[in-house]
């Protein structure tokens, strides 16, 4: 009989994936799978305990963070992971000052800029807590180098189990605060709380590593010599990315952007593990690779394919089971059902251009990313606008997939010089994955699971 070792070589050849990622892919899967089923068991919770308003007012809130921070991104954790100086401590502490410098910068600016924005939306709520937006910010110059460092040297089941200790604290806290005070206050607390709980426990992830304030204004130079160009793209990522949320806020109530936030939340599963996967597998690996072009393509088609096919199934399940799954919150969140099937193929088409993007910041060449996402900004800036007149909250459902297809045209245009492409591979995934929805559907009406196939993508809420 085959020893353990003899049958596990097999399966690996079998497969056509070295052991090494293997084992770095389950990693990031068990992780990712933990953190999402208890941000999804969180988020049931908090939806019987909060009304869909004060979700809607914390998606403004968090979109604003977010935002302050990728305009003065000058792409850190990106500097740690492909430069080859990155575990020089002179390095990592020029790195991790110039993070704390722009933590405390970044407070003081979302403190001027208070009252520009509550004027702007013109929410007496939003007025009394746009001050502890600072208080996150300030928090975030703070987190240890020690994460990207581990990233680049591959280390998944470090970085895994600090999201899994991370998100488990910071959910009791979060749901601990919203059950004593129902309302905008308590998510704000648990949520400084859990930030909190994360600077902390970043410590730990590499803790041999000593942090001290230190400028080398030769690894400076490196810095900010990559990093202009993740500056340009974090901008117009972030209002790629948020654009409809920050708009929304403003044209529907905050209601509908809560229930908006819930179908969101729910498709941007996929999205984010294609990311996490990206920036932690991806990246890093393209970065490390000795060869480019055609050959390159050849040894990640095949790769990129297992991944897309897995993907392809799990959102095809919820794009057809929507109706379904939406019945799990409560009832004053199920107009998100008619909204997620289109935000789940905006995802899948995220999912497709995250994994893009990836490569190209392998290949040292992050102004693709920026391109791409402005592109995607372009088009929900003009689709946005003339869609909410006449559509309302409708309207954002389906541009968003329509400026995701810019963004990955543009990035496809990038490979297409590089000799990297996989446009041929994603189309066919694509039409796999609507042919499917609509066979789960079929079988889920027939069974009395859901509506009828013919409902899917069809809207009727409007505000």
């Amino acid at each position: 009989m085959a020893d353990t070792s003899t049958l596990r070589a097999r399966m690996m050849a079998r497969i056509h994936v070295p052991e090494a990622l293997l084992t770095r892919l389950g990693w990031a899967t068990l992780g990712y799978i933990l953190v999402q089923g208890m941000r999804f068991g969180a988020n049931l919770v908090l939806t019987r305990l909060l009304a869909p308003e004060l979700f809607g007012i914390m998606i403004l809130l968090t979109s604003l963070r977010v935002g302050l921070e990728l305009f003065t991104d000058i792409g850190i954790g990106q500097n740690v992971i492909s430069s080859p100086n990155a575990t020089d401590p002179r390095f990592y502490n020029t790195a991790w000052t110039l993070q704390v410098i722009r933590g405390v910068a970044l407070a003081l600016i979302a403190l001027l800029l208070q009252p520009v924005i509550s004027h702007f939306y013109g929410d007496p709520t939003l007025h009394e807590i746009l001050p502890f937006m600072s208080l996150f910010l300030l928090m975030t110059g703070f987190v240890s180098i020690g994460q990207p460092l581990a990233v680049k040297q591959l280390a998944i089941d470090r970085t895994s189990m600090f999201e899994v200790a991370i998100c488990f604290i910071g959910n009791i806290f979060l749901i601990g605060a919203a059950w004593i005070w129902p309302n905008i206050w308590g998510l704000l607390t648990g949520s400084l709380l859990a930030s909190f709980t994360g600077i902390v426990l970043s410590y730990f992830v590499k803790p041999e590593i000593k942090h001290r304030l230190l400028i080398d204004w030769d690894y400076v130079r490196e810095i900010l010599g990559f990093g202009k160009w993740v500056f340009v793209s974090s901008i117009v990522f972030f209002l790629a990315l948020n654009f409809d949320r920050l708009i929304l806020a403003k044209y529907v109530s905050f209601a509908a952007l809560g229930i908006y936030g819930i179908a969101r939340t729910l498709s941007d599963v996929f999205a984010q593990f294609s990311v996490k996967l990206g920036a932690e597998i991806v990246f890093p690996s393209v970065a490390a690779a000795t060869v480019r072009g055609v050959e390159l393509q050849r040894k990640l088609a095949h790769r990129r394919m297992q991944f897309q096919a897995a993907t392809m199934v799990a959102i095809a399940g919820v794009i057809a089971l929507s109706d379904f799954i939406i019945r799990i919150y409560d009832v004053r969140y199920h107009d998100a059902a008619q909204l997620l099937p289109w935000v789940s193929v905006a995802a899948w088409l995220m999912i497709l251009s995250t994994l893009n993007e990836n490569l190209m910041l392998g290949l040292r060449k992050p102004h693709y990313s920026a391109f791409g996402s402005a592109a995607k900004l372009l088009g929900l800036a003009v689709l946005l606008p003339i869609g909410l007149t006449r559509y309302g909250i409708a309207a954002a459902a389906v541009a968003t997939v329509l400026a995701e297809l810019m963004r990955y045209a543009c990035l496809s245009v990038g490979q297409a010089r590089l000799k990297v492409t996989f446009i041929r591979q994603d189309l066919l995934a694509t039409m796999a994955l609507i042919a499917l929805a609509y066979a789960i559907r079929w079988v889920a009406f027939e069974i009395g699971l859901t509506g009828a196939p013919g409902e899917l993508f069809r809207i009727t809420m409007y505000r």
